[in-house]
C-alpha cells in the first residue's frame, strides 16, 4: 500500500500523538500505581504528634527509611503538581487563552505538559484526516471504476492524454480541519454556513484561509464575516487582517456557503497539479495544488460526477505570505521569467527588487544634489546611466502594472511600498512546466553542482541581496566564494554599504559566525518562550532576526554545516552549497541552468526545472544599482560643470535629451495657436472648445510627449527605439504610423482645421508644427534659455521669474519609458538650479520673496536636502527659530519615506540656529 505525501505526514502526526498519549498514560496512571505499590497510600492514617516528629528528625537514619520516605513524599507532590498543570494546560489549550507562565522551578514541567498536550491532540486530528483521505480515495476509485465501466472498451483502452477525468471529491489536503476543530466525516457540504474558530498564538488569516479553502488569497472572506462579531471580555476586536490576537473569535464560512454560488452547471473538474510551488510551512503537511480545467464537451456532468465546489489556489502562491503584501509581484498575470540580452534569465521577484533599487537611487540622488549656481550650466548635469540589464528588469516590472490596467507607481510610491514589505520567507528560483519553482529560505538545504551552478547561485544571491536591506535577510559568504561568484570589487563595495551582506575570510569563520547566531537565537527564543523565529517575528516584529543564508563551497565531510542546515527551519537559517552536498537536496545544473539530475527530499520538484541564472557582467551592474540604492554612493553629487566624466563603455548610453533645448523660432500667429499641448504633468491636448478627452490613443500621447522633447524632430527609427524598445522592428513601424494618423485625425476634428499637418514630416524627421501647437515645455525652456543668455542680474531675475511661473508639474506624468524618466530627472534638476539661483539673487533685497521661491522649489523636489537647508538659513536670518525647526521636521518626515535621516550638516544648522535664538532672548 502506497501513501501520498499528505497521508505520510498525517501518519507521522498520528504516531507522534499516539506516543504522547502513551507517555501521558504512564505519568497519569503508571507512576501513582508504582508509588502506591512501593510505599502505600500517601494519605496517613493519623497525624503524628510533635514528639514523634522531633524524635524522627533527631534520630540517625541508619536504615535510610527517612530518606526513602522523603523521596516517596516528593514523588507524590510532583505527581499532584503534574495533574494540576495538565488540567490547566488542557483547559487553556481548548479555550484558546494565553497560557500563564509558572515560576522558573516549575517552568520545565509546564513546557513538558504543554508539548504533550499539543502532541497528543495530533492523534485525533490526524486520525480524522486519514479517515477523510481514505473515504475520499475510496469514493474516487469507485467513481473512476463506474465511469470506466460505462465507457466503451475502445475508449477505456485508448483514452487520449487530453481527455478530462471525472471530478474527484475533495481530499484531505483540500479541506484540512483546523486543530481542535471538528473534522468533517465526509466531504459533503456542511449544512452550517459558517463556523466559529478561536485564534491560537501564531495563526494568521492567510493560514486559516489556506487550510480551509486551499488558497490563502481568500483571507478577505474570513475577515469580512469576522470583523463585526462580539469578542470575549478583554480580547480586542478584529480590525486589521494582518493582526490576530490569541483568544479572538472569528467566523469561517464553509467552502460550500451560499456566497460561493457554485451550481452543477458550472462545475469543472479539478485534477491535482504536481507539487512545484512553495513547500509547506512548519508543522503542516504538504498541500496538494489544484487548478481548473475544462469539463466534458457536453457541458453537463455525467451521472457519476458529483459537483464539488473546490477553490483552486494560484500555482505560484507563496508558502505563507502575510495578508498585507501589497507589492508582491509574483502573482497571477506577472511573467515568471525575464530574458536579458546577455542570455541571463531572472524572475519577476528580482525585477521588482531592482525596480525599487532604481527608484531609491534616483531619490537619494535628488536628496543630495547641490544646486548649480552657474546659469550657463542649466541642463548640462546628468546622472550616470543605469546598466542595461537593470533597465530591462525595471521595464518588465512596470509592464506588469500596464498588463493589469493599473497606473504605474512613481519612484516615491515604489520606495514607500517596499518599506511596508515584510522579510522574504521564500524565493522563486526557476520555472518548471510553466509554473514557478519556489524554495523556502528558512531551513533551505540545497546544493548546486555542474556547469551552470555558479550562474544559478549568482541569481539567487543577487535577488536576496536586493531584498536584504532593513534587516530583512542576511547573506553570509566566504571571501573565496564571493570572488568566484562576483569577480571584481562590486561585491566588496556592496558589503561596505549593505548591512545584509557579510563576507568572511574563510568557511570556518562563516561557520563560527553561524553557530554563534544560532546560539544567540536559541537564547532569545528561550527568553521569549517562542517555538521558532517566525513565531517570534509575528509576536515582536521589531526584533531584528533576519533570515541568514550561507552561500559557500562546503566539503562533504563538514558535519558542522550539515548540522546547522538541519536546524535551519526553527532558527531561520539556510545553506546554499556550491558543489556536492550530502545533506538536503542535491541538484545538477547544466550550462543553460536546466536541472539534469536531482537527489534528496525535494528532488521531484526540481527534476526538469530551469533555474534562473545571471552572467557576471549582469550581476555586476545589478550589484552597483543595489549599492547606490542605499544612498551611500560616492558619486551621488554631480561633478563640476567643466569636469570630465569617466567613460563607461559597458553601460547603455544615456538618451541625448537636454532640458533647455529652445524650440524653433515661432511666428506671431503661434502665440494664439489653435492647439495647446501640456506635457508638464499628464499629457493633455486643449483646443478653443476645451480639452480633448476622447479618441487620442496612449501611443499617440507618448509620441506627442516625445516630439515635445525633440523640437528639432526625430527620425522614425529613433522614436520607435525609445518609445517601444520591447517590440519587434516589424511591428513598431505600423504602430508609429497609426499614432501619427490618430494625432492628425483627432486634432482636425477638434479644431475644424483640415489644412495643418500638426506633425510635420520633412527631411526624414518628424516634428511638431510650432505654428499650430503651443507647448508648455517650450515656454519653460525658452525662459531657461533666456536666463542662460542674460548678461546681468536684472535680466536674469526676469527670466528666472518666468521659469518659476511656468515650471508646473513634473514632466510626462505616467510615462515610464527610460527616455521620459531621464528627461524628467534632468528637468527637475534644472528647475531646482534655476529656482535656487533666483532665490540667491533676490534674498538680500527681498528675503520674503526668496522664501516663496524656495518653497516652490521644495514643492517641485520634496527630497532635496540642500534646498531645505537654504530655507532654514533664510529663516534663521529672519529670526524665526520656530520656522527653522518646522522646516527641519518637514525634511525629516520626507526623508523618513526613504528610510533616511537628515545629514549632520542639517542637524548642526538646526542646533546653531537654536543656540543663536536662545542668546538673543
Amino acid at each position: 500500500m502506497t501513501y501520498t505525501t499528505t497521508e505520510r505526514g498525517h501518519l507521522a502526526d498520528f504516531i507522534r500523538g499516539l506516543a504522547a498519549v502513551v507517555v501521558f498514560a504512564f505519568l497519569l496512571v503508571g507512576c501513582p500505581v508504582a508509588m502506591y505499590a512501593m510505599g502505600g497510600s500517601p494519605i496517613p492514617d493519623r497525624f503524628p504528634s510533635w514528639e514523634e516528629v522531633g524524635a524522627t528528625l533527631m534520630r540517625r537514619d541508619t536504615d535510610q527509611s527517612f530518606f526513602l520516605a522523603t523521596i516517596w513524599f516528593l514523588g507524590w507532590a510532583s505527581w499532584c503538581l503534574f495533574i494540576v498543570t495538565v488540567c490547566a494546560e488542557m483547559i487553556n489549550y481548548f479555550a484558546g487563552r494565553d497560557k500563564p507562565v509558572l515560576p522558573r522551578p516549575a517552568r520545565p514541567l509546564q513546557h513538558l505538559v504543554r508539548e504533550l498536550v499539543a502532541t497528543a491532540t495530533l492523534t485525533f486530528s490526524a486520525a480524522a484526516s486519514l479517515a477523510t483521505s481514505a473515504t475520499a480515495a475510496t469514493h474516487t476509485q469507485a467513481v473512476t471504476d463506474v465511469h470506466a465501466g460505462s465507457a466503451p472498451s475502445g475508449e477505456r483502452d485508448h483514452q487520449s492524454p487530453g481527455r478530462v477525468a471525472p471530478p474527484q471529491e475533495p481530499t484531505a489536503s483540500e479541506w484540512t480541519p483546523l486543530l481542535a476543530d471538528e473534522a468533517p466525516s465526509h466531504p459533503k457540504p456542511d449544512p452550517r454556513p459558517e463556523r466559529t474558530h478561536i485564534v491560537k498564538r501564531g495563526e494568521t488569516l492567510w493560514d486559516l484561509a489556506r487550510r480551509t479553502y486551499g488558497s490563502g488569497a481568500l483571507y478577505p472572506k474570513i475577515f469580512k464575516t469576522s470583523k463585526n462579531i462580539d469578542q470575549p471580555d478583554g480580547v480586542p476586536a478584529l480590525t486589521n487582517p494582518s493582526v490576530l490576537h490569541p483568544g479572538q473569535h472569528i467566523r469561517i464560512p464553509h467552502p460550500s456557503a451560499p456566497d460561493e454560488s457554485s451550481s452543477p452547471s458550472r462545475v469543472t473538474s479539478t485534477p491535482p497539479v504536481p507539487e512545484q510551488a512553495a513547500p509547506p510551512g512548519p508543522g503542516k503537511a504538504n498541500e496538494s495544488r489544484t487548478s481548473a480545467s475544462p469539463g466534458p464537451t457536453s457541458g453537463q456532468p455525467t451521472p457519476t460526477q458529483v459537483p464539488t465546489p473546490v477553490v483552486a489556489p494560484p500555482r505560484d502562491e507563496p508558502a505563507s505570505p502575510p495578508p498585507s503584501a501589497p507589492n508582491d509581484q509574483e502573482s497571477a498575470g506577472a511573467p515568471l521569467a525575464i530574458s536579458l540580452p546577455s542570455g541571463s534569465l531572472i524572475g519577476i521577484g528580482l525585477a521588482a527588487a531592482l525596480s525599487v533599487a532604481v527608484a531609491a537611487t534616483r531619490l537619494h540622488r535628488r536628496r543630495r544634489y547641490v544646486p548649480n549656481p552657474d546659469p550657463g550650466a542649466y541642463g548640462s548635469t546628468t546622472d550616470s546611466p543605469l546598466p542595461a540589464p537593470v533597465l530591462k528588469a525595471r521595464h518588465a516590472h512596470l509592464r506588469t502594472y500596464t498588463d493589469r490596467d493599473a497606473p504605474a507607481p512613481s519612484d516615491p510610491d515604489l520606495v514607500r511600498e517596499d518599506l511596508r514589505t515584510a522579510e522574504p520567507d521564500h524565493l522563486v528560483v526557476g520555472t518548471r512546466d510553466d509554473q514557478a519553482l519556489t524554495v523556502r529560505l528558512s531551513g533551505l538545504s540545497l546544493g548546486l553542482s555542474g556547469d551552470g551552478a555558479h550562474a544559478a547561485a549568482r541569481a539567487i544571491t543577487t535577488e536576496l541581496l536586493a531584498k536584504a536591506h532593513r534587516y530583512r535577510a542576511e547573506v553570509l559568504i566566504p571571501q573565496a566564494d564571493a570572488q568566484a561568484l562576483f569577480p571584481g570589487d562590486d561585491i566588496t563595495d556592496l558589503c561596505a554599504a549593505l548591512e545584509g551582506l557579510i563576507i568572511t575570510p574563510s568557511l570556518d569563520a562563516a561557520t563560527s559566525r553561524l553557530e554563534a547566531e544560532l546560539l544567540r537565537r536559541g537564547r532569545v527564543l528561550e527568553m521569549t518562550e517562542q517555538p521558532d523565529v517566525p513565531a517570534l517575528r509575528a509576536e515582536d516584529p521589531a526584533e531584528p532576526l533576519p533570515t541568514v543564508l550561507l552561500v559557500a563551497s562546503v566539503p562533504a565531510d563538514n558535519g558542522t554545516v550539515q548540522g546547522l542546515a538541519a536546524l535551519g527551519r526553527r532558527y531561520s537559517l539556510g545553506v546554499l552549497a556550491l558543489g556536492p552536498w550530502p545533506s538536503g537536496t542535491r541538484v545538477g545544473v547544466s550550462s543553460d541552468a536546466t536541472v539534469t539530475d536531482a537527489h534528496g527530499p525535494d528532488a521531484e520538484r526540481f527534476t526538469g526545472a530551469r533555474l534562473f541564472h545571471l552572467t557576471t557582467d549582469d550581476a555586476a551592474g545589478m550589484l552597483r544599482t543595489i549599492r547606490t540604492a542605499t544612498g551611500t554612493e560616492t558619486d551621488a553629487t554631480p561633478p563640476p560643470p567643466n569636469a570630465d566624466a569617466e567613460p563607461q563603455p559597458e553601460l547603455e548610453p544615456e538618451p541625448s535629451v537636454s532640458a533647455v533645448i529652445p524650440p524653433p523660432r515661432q511666428s506671431e500667429e503661434a502665440r494664439h495657436a489653435p492647439v495647446r499641448l501640456d506635457v508638464l504633468g499628464p499629457v493633455r491636448l486643449h483646443t478653443a472648445n476645451g480639452p480633448v478627452n476622447t479618441g487620442l490613443r496612449q501611443r499617440a500621447r507618448d509620441l506627442l510627449a516625445y516630439l515635445a522633447v525633440h523640437p528639432d524632430g526625430a527620425t522614425r527609427d529613433q522614436a520607435c527605439a525609445d518609445l517601444w524598445p520591447e517590440d519587434s522592428p516589424e511591428s513598431v513601424v505600423p504602430m508609429f504610423n497609426t499614432a501619427v494618423t490618430n494625432i492628425r485625425s483627432i486634432l482636425r476634428t477638434a479644431t475644424g482645421l483640415s489644412e495643418p499637418m500638426y506633425v510635420i514630416h520633412e527631411a526624414g524627421r518628424y516634428r511638431i508644427d510650432p505654428d499650430v501647437i503651443d507647448i508648455d515645455l517650450w515656454r519653460l525652456t525658452t525662459a531657461l534659455a533666456e536666463a542662460r543668455r542674460a548678461t546681468d542680474d536684472t535680466a536674469r531675475i526676469k527670466s528666472l521669474t518666468l521659469v518659476a511661473d511656468r515650471c508646473g508639474d513634473e514632466f510626462g506624468g505616467g510615462l515610464t519609458q527610460e527616455w521620459a524618466e531621464v528627461h524628467r530627472e534632468n528637468l527637475r534638476r534644472t528647475i531646482g538650479d534655476a529656482l535656487a539661483n533666483l532665490a540667491r539673487l533676490i534674498e538680500e533685497d527681498d528675503p520674503e520673496q526668496a522664501l516663496v521661491v524656495l518653497e516652490r522649489a521644495i514643492t517641485h523636489d520634496r527630497y532635496s536636502e540642500p534646498l531645505h537647508r537654504h530655507i532654514m538659513r533664510l529663516q534663521a536670518c529672519l529670526g524665526r527659530p520656530d520656522a527653522v525647526r518646522r522646516t527641519h521636521e518637514l525634511l525629516a518626515a520626507r526623508l523618513g519615506e526613504l528610510d533616511a535621516e537628515p545629514d549632520d550638516e542639517t542637524r548642526k544648522l538646526l542646533s546653531s540656529s537654536m543656540r543663536a535664538s536662545n542668546r538673543n532672548r
